[in-house]
């Protein structure tokens, strides 16, 4: 069981990798050829010096070329780490084989627990032991949720105060015009995102349910709380499990619930 879990996190650790490197890779692709755009728009513009093109342009073109550098690389060597001591452009463990192992072992730990004796209480433990691994998955997408709404927030907050600034200060009705309703086209699109998807409940839930369970597997693993007036470990262990698959359930509720579009859960409040 121990080796087995271990495998299992390993993993899992490397799936993420190689996940985490498919996303870099797609915003590589993105940002690259839509910064270059930006940057050649703004070549054109008449107000923007000599000077001014040669500090802000040359460090964003470099930019921009690093942006397709990652991009090729990442396309061209996609998957998870590679071999110790190996080069970069050695075989990596693709995604869809990273997932067939990490079937396969949960498969056979499957296996291994309902052959060991008094297999209620191991699958009790295991999931005991597998509830703090929860614990930093659900951390885990609370970031990601809470960073990708901290950045449409900074954009919102930015991008009206630069609007309104433009437009307080602007003389020439040519191309402020148009960067105005630039900008403001951009906080919109940011703030229908930010409404329809939630990112801020959905980084408010999830860190509630991994508190909530941290809060039950300290509470268990030292006797406190309901814990101290049950005597029976296994007892103990049962009351554990039951509290934080209702917490994982509550959570897949509400998970779902702002998953619906806004009509559907006006109508369910």
């Amino acid at each position: 069981m121990l080796v087995l879990n271990h495998a299992i996190r390993q993993t899992e650790h490397e799936l993420e990798y190689a996940r985490m490197r498919h996303r870099w890779s797609n915003l590589s692709m993105a940002f690259g050829p839509v910064l270059l755009v930006v940057l050649y728009a703004l070549y054109w513009l008449p107000w923007l010096t000599g000077s001014t093109k040669r500090v802000v342009l040359t460090p964003a073109f470099i930019v921009a070329i690093l942006f397709g550098v990652a991009a090729y690389l990442l396309k061209r060597y996609p998957g998870g780490y590679v071999s110790k001591g190996a080069s970069i452009r050695a075989p990596r463990p693709s995604e869809s084989d990273l997932e067939l192992k990490l079937a396969r072992l949960r498969d056979e730990r499957k296996l291994v627990v309902a052959s060991l004796e008094g297999d209620l209480k191991v699958r009790r433990v295991a999931y005991k032991e597998d509830a703090y691994f929860d614990i930093d998955q659900l951390r885990s997408e609370s970031r990601q949720y809470r960073l990708v709404n901290n950045i449409f927030q900074g954009f919102l907050i930015i991008g009206s105060l630069a609007a309104t600034g433009i437009a307080g200060i602007s003389e020439k009705m040519t191309w402020d015009r148009w960067t105005v309703l630039g900008i403001t086209f951009l906080v919109g699109t940011a703030s229908g995102f930010m409404g329809y998807f939630k990112y801020k409940e959905r980084s408010f839930y999830l860190q509630q349910t991994a508190d909530a369970i941290e809060a039950e597997w300290e509470a268990v693993e030292v006797g406190v709380g309901r814990y101290k007036r049950i005597p029976s470990e296994e007892e103990q262990l049962a009351e554990f499990v039951e509290e934080v698959h209702r917490l994982k359930s509550e959570q897949k509720k509400r998970q779902q619930n702002l998953e619906q579009p806004p009509e559907s859960r006006n109508q369910g409040e």
